[in-house]
């Protein structure tokens, strides 16, 4: 599930990057970075990298049970069409213009769904 989540992650970022830089030009690492932490436009990324954090930080404290359970329920949740309308609308955005997310999509939903049961 780690994996998968991050993956998407990725795509996610990769993706936004290219719209970011198309509007503004070539980037740096660096400069990147500090516009995906303080750039408004970007800001719809936060809750995933959020929820990601927590279930990282989770998994590692050995919390398991709840923690890891009440982080996957909220991952569940975001990545649902309708349940998070702001961060819905640029997530269908960034699946349309990129095959790379919408694999990651799928591969992050069957692993969040595999560890219900």
């Amino acid at each position: 599930m780690r994996s998968e989540l991050l993956d998407l992650h990725r795509a996610l970022v990769d993706s936004e990057r290219r719209e970011y830089e198309r509007a503004r030009g070539r980037m740096t690492d660096r400069a990147f970075l500090e516009a995906l932490i303080g750039a408004p436009e970007l800001a719809w990324l936060n809750p995933l990298t959020s929820l990601i954090v927590r279930l990282e930080e989770a998994l590692e404290e050995g919390s398991g049970g709840t923690a890891v359970q009440d982080c996957v329920a909220e991952l569940r949740k975001l990545l649902r069409p309708g349940t998070a309308p702001g961060f819905q609308r640029k997530y269908a955005e960034a699946m349309q213009r990129s095959p790379e997310v919408v694999v990651a999509h799928g591969r992050a939903i069957g692993a969040l769904g595999r560890e219900e049961s």
